[in-house]
């Protein structure tokens, strides 16, 4: 290495080397960072002097100038692009840019390697060429300065990090200028160059090292309020607009040279309140309308007063929010909640109008296709079998084809819907769409629909969870259920699970409570009656075997009697159990109930009936009660041989007298809780009807209901 680059080299590195070792004594923060500097710059160093010692050998001298004007254009635009990044808060400039650093570098190559322009622009005498690199190159060097002068004046406390780029890009600078003013051949001059790019290398690292590149630039009004979303509107003490951004012109109507001196109260009608409160900060909320269109516009305007630095009052801010997205979507959550309570009611009142859960379900499934926009819904219900397995039944559907339905309820689908459920321990509704899922219950095509969505049953108790179903709905399109749908769903089939458990309590109380009705009444009646006639032949056979004389006739007519008892008790609970159908009317029943019992207990009956019996349900349902009431006290009690039903129909009321000619009683007597006479008048009375009796001993008793007649 020449002599006086290697003293160049032995004084900058002998400098530098006393800094980092002070630094480091003082455990001053960046020691490290610059004794890495020092060593950049030597291997830098060393690495240049290395190749231009052994050109002659491994390289040759034309391409060695060569490689030295690409490198230095190259350096020169490298620290160019490090500048705009710096200043443009990118990462990568423009595309454009690098195709335009590109051009000089390239025009050099060309016009080096080809002989012409070659004696021309690079000949020992005139160094035209080269020349124009250094200055290019200066060019370069002078713009990334000035851009890294620029962060530094428009930062109010500029960091470690913007000084030492600024002072870093000086030097290469000054190499340049070193090189173009001694008019020295480049070669012998690379030493200055690859020192000066050293330390610029060694200054970025540095501050890369210590701080983030890229610094937040001078924030400005300009580009802090004009590129805000929200409305920015200045107000003076005068109620007078003096400052508007972008988005308040936008969302006024109207441009900055028609609002710029305008009263406030023009543009905001409320001002007079803010301006008179006391209270200071105020919110406001406005609708306003889109010119040409129907919509509305929502915004939320924040008025914040505003004070010098003598804490005197100077005006307003008046911060305009756009709040139309946020308001539109309460709405429709609003609506979509509306809309949910109104089918939930519609459910309940469903479940209790519904005589059973097969009718429940059915009702329940155009309740849920419509409010959901789909095409098919089906509920399955769990059910025990005898050896305590569960099983999945289809208990209702709507909508689907009928291949479709035997897909449904075929047993692989059911198993699988079982076995999902009972996978599913947190208990998600689960939404089937065109991408194939694994583990599904089934693919929705199999079904005829391109979404699904499944909904489980689930009753919450205290310690478990029990599930009871699942609910299936499908639709076919590009729409796939949405999470508002599911959630919707979900509560609806909470809802719904919670009425059928309430409803299958009921059926196990209803039947356990029927239960008890027949054993007390089988006590009461046929087991009395067979006692009777149990006892009566033991003490008949008991005087026969005492020799006691005994009239047989009359042994016998009591046994007879009491056997012919038991046998209308016997009748007239197997007729009981039977479900009551009204469905074919009153009338029939009646007819129906009369040859069924009182015909086979050896008592002549009769029913005349008017034609067209118009009655209400309701109505319809009481009579029949109240008649089987009367009849089965008749059979029980009154010991009639006759009896006689007669239903007629006036212009207002519908009457139903029953007549016998049995024993009778004695009216005033007669406890009104007792032979049902309670449940027969509240039945009349809950049917807006009246309810007469009329009885003496010995003629037999005549029962008479009216009820208004059905209005068509």
């Amino acid at each position: 290495m020449p002599s006086q680059p290697l003293s160049i080299l032995l004084a900058v590195i002998l400098i530098l080397l006393t800094g980092a070792i002070t630094l480091l004594r003082k455990k001053t923060p960046g020691a490290i960072d610059g004794i890495f500097a020092l060593i950049v710059i030597v291997v830098v160093w060393i690495a240049a002097s290395l190749i231009h010692d052994i050109h002659k050998t491994l390289v040759p001298s034309d391409a060695l100038k060569s490689i030295n004007y690409l490198f230095l254009a190259l350096a020169a635009s490298a620290q160019l692009l490090f500048a705009l990044s710096h200043k443009n808060q990118t990462p990568w400039p423009p595309p454009a840019t690098f195709l335009l650093l590109i051009i000089e570098p390239i025009l050099t190559q060309i016009f080096f390697w080809t002989g012409f322009t070659r004696e021309i622009l690079f000949s020992p005498e005139s160094r035209i060429w080269e020349q124009i690199n250094l200055i290019y190159t200066s060019h370069l060097l002078v713009v990334s300065l000035l851009l890294f002068a620029d962060a530094f004046l428009h930062k109010s406390r500029p960091s470690p990090h913007v000084a030492t780029s600024l002072v870093s890009a000086v030097f290469p600078l000054l190499g340049n200028l070193f090189i173009f003013v001694s008019h020295r051949d480049l070669g012998s001059e690379i030493y200055i160059a690859v020192f000066s790019y050293s330390l610029a290398i060694a200054g970025f690292l540095y501050g890369r090292f210590n701080s983030h590149p890229i610094e937040t630039t001078a924030l400005t009004r300009d580009i802090v309020v004009e590129s805000m979303d929200d409305g920015w509107m200045i107000v003076d003490m005068e109620d007078k607009i003096i400052d508007v951004n972008m988005s308040t012109e936008k969302m006024i109507g109207m441009s900055r040279e028609h609002i710029y001196g305008l009263p406030v109260e023009q543009i905001l009608s409320e001002w007079h309140k803010v301006s008179r409160s006391s209270e200071g900060i105020k919110e406001m909320e406005m609708r306003r309308s889109f010119k040409a269109q129907n919509d509305w516009q929502y915004l939320n305007i924040r008025i914040s007063p505003l004070s010098d630095q003598r804490n005197a009052p100077i005006g307003y801010l008046v911060m305009w929010r756009d709040i139309t997205g946020r308001k539109l979507a309460d709405i429709i959550h609003q609506k979509a909640r509306d809309e949910l309570f109104v089918l939930l009611n519609a459910i309940s009142s469903l479940a209790s109008r519904s005589i059973d859960m097969e009718e429940f379900l059915s009702e329940l499934n155009y309740q849920i296709v419509y409010s959901f926009h789909s095409q098919a819904v089906a509920a399955f219900i769990t059910t025990v079998n005898e050896d305590n397995k569960h099983s999945l039944l289809l208990k209702s559907q709507f909508g689907f084809a009928l291949d479709h339905v035997n897909t449904l309820n075929s047993k692989t689908i059911r198993e699988n819907i079982l076995n999902w459920l009972s996978r599913n321990e947190e208990n998600r509704p689960l939404v089937l769409g065109q991408r194939h899922r694994p583990n599904a219950p089934f693919n929705p095509t199999q079904l005829g629909f391109s979404h699904v969505v499944l909904i489980p049953l689930i009753i919450y108790t205290q310690h478990e969870n029990n599930i009871i179903g699942c609910l299936c709905l499908g639709r076919n399109g590009d729409t796939a259920y949405s999470q508002d749908e599911v959630i919707r769903l979900t509560t609806i089939a909470n809802q719904v699970a919670t009425l059928i458990d309430s409803n299958r309590r009921k059926q196990f109380a209803i039947a356990l409570s029927e239960r008890q009705r027949l054993l007390r009444d089988l006590h009461d009646s046929v087991s009395q009656k067979l006692y009777g006639l149990v006892a009566l032949t033991e003490a008949a056979q008991a005087g026969i075997e005492a020799g006691t004389k005994i009239a047989p006739v009359e042994v016998l007519s009591r046994i007879g009697e009491n056997a012919r008892q038991a046998v209308k008790e016997m009748r007239l609970f197997l007729y009981e159990m039977q479900p009551v159908d009204l469905k074919d009317g009153l009338v029939s029943t009646l007819q129906h109930r009369l040859a069924s019992v009182e015909g086979r207990a050896d008592i002549k009956a009769r029913m005349i009936s008017d034609e067209n019996i118009q009655l209400e349900k309701d109505s319809e349902i009481a009579l029949y009660y109240i008649a089987q009431e009367a009849l089965n006290n008749i059979l029980r009690h009154a010991h009639a041989r006759n009896v006689s039903i007669n239903l007629k129909q006036t212009r207002q009321n519908v009457i139903l007298e029953i007549r016998d000619d049995g024993q009778g009683f004695d009216i005033k007597k007669l406890d009104n809780s007792g032979l049902g006479l309670r449940n027969m008048k509240e039945r009349a009375l809950r049917a807006n009807g009246k309810f007469k009796i009329t009885s003496r001993i010995n003629t037999g008793t005549k029962i008479i209901i009216s009820v208004p007649r059905k209005v068509s």
